[in-house]
């Protein structure tokens, strides 16, 4: 198991150089122009000699390949220059933003986890019947309904009519819990369906005909027999819910005006800020891959055929 995370670990390292390689290239070959726009954010006029001094000063004077063994040298310790907006250190500002973050995704984590479960095991008991029906219209919402507009809706409900939720900024938990559910409701819908899909597929498998031909009650079979096999394509699952909860908080908030490394990133991508956008899709894609990485090691653990096969 040991040479198997070393193993996953290491793999890490071709991923993000990977990453890196593609973000600063396309960042660079899109016909946007930094220098221009530093200038514009600064209020100077954009003429040819202050182009050429904006150019020099973010080192956008040489060569793509040169750029980027600068950056790269500096990112390896974990510097990844400054701001071309605000001057300020990235690495300072992604740690300062981060907490804030990763808050909203640990929230809209455990909403995930509260709401699809219960959904999902009761679609596949009252198979067909109203609940079903029920889940399956929320879980068709949940897919089709954007998470930007979900939060319009939910700031429309409980801020302005209903009063009872502020609408933007953070604070505590109740600045939280409309942006959480947000960004949630989509992981909710799939995962409810998914667990609903597993459920019935392993109901029709021969061990639990034999469990419930031995008498076992029918909680007893549905948590001990049917529930912890159809829960293995869930957790595996649960990894890519992990990044799009990080990810999605990008767009979240914005809408809610919550100081997070989302809206941070958002500002940058406007004003064409490359450190900053470069830090932030090294950020996602870090998370995305430790998330995948601490799900298989869990997945192991449960399945001890995989165990035994690592």
């Amino acid at each position: 198991m040991l040479k198997f995370i070393v193993k996953r670990l290491l793999l890490l390292i071709p991923v993000m150089f990977a990453v890196s390689v593609l973000i600063f290239a396309l960042l660079r070959l899109n016909g946007t122009d930094a220098a221009m726009s530093y200038l514009n954010a600064s209020g100077i006029a954009p003429t040819d000699a202050a182009l050429a001094h904006a150019r020099a000063q973010l080192n956008l004077d040489k060569s793509i390949f040169e750029q980027y063994a600068v950056w790269l040298k500096d990112a390896s310790s974990l510097n990844f220059g400054a701001s071309y907006i605000t001057g300020r250190a990235v690495s300072e500002d992604m740690a300062h933003y981060f907490p804030a973050t990763l808050k909203l995704a640990t929230l809209g984590l455990f909403f995930t986890l509260v709401f699809s479960v219960p959904m999902g095991i009761l679609s596949a008991i009252y198979k067909d019947k109203f609940i079903d029906y029920a889940v399956r219209f929320v879980s068709f919402l949940g897919v089709c309904t954007p998470n930007f507009w979900l939060g319009f809706l939910l700031i429309l409900l409980f801020s302005v009519h209903l009063k009872i939720l502020p609408p933007f900024g953070a604070g505590g938990l109740s600045h939280l819990l409309m942006p959480a559910f947000a960004i949630s409701f989509m992981s909710i819908a799939v995962n409810s369906r998914l667990i609903r899909a597993n459920l019935l597929e392993i109901k029709s498998k021969r061990h639990v005909s034999y469990a419930k031909m031995r008498g076992l009650s029918a909680s007893r079979v549905l948590f001990s027999h049917v529930f912890k096999n159809a829960s293995l394509p869930v957790i595996t699952a649960l990894g890519m819910h992990i990044g799009e909860l990080v990810g999605g908080a990008m767009v979240i908030e914005s809408v809610f005006a919550y100081p997070g490394i989302g809206r941070y990133a958002v500002e940058a991508i406007i004003n064409n800020d490359y450190p900053v956008i470069q830090c932030f899709i090294l950020l996602m894609a870090f998370a995305f891959a430790i998330s995948n990485l601490v799900i298989d090691v869990l997945y192991a653990f449960i399945d001890p055929r995989i165990r035994t096969n690592a």
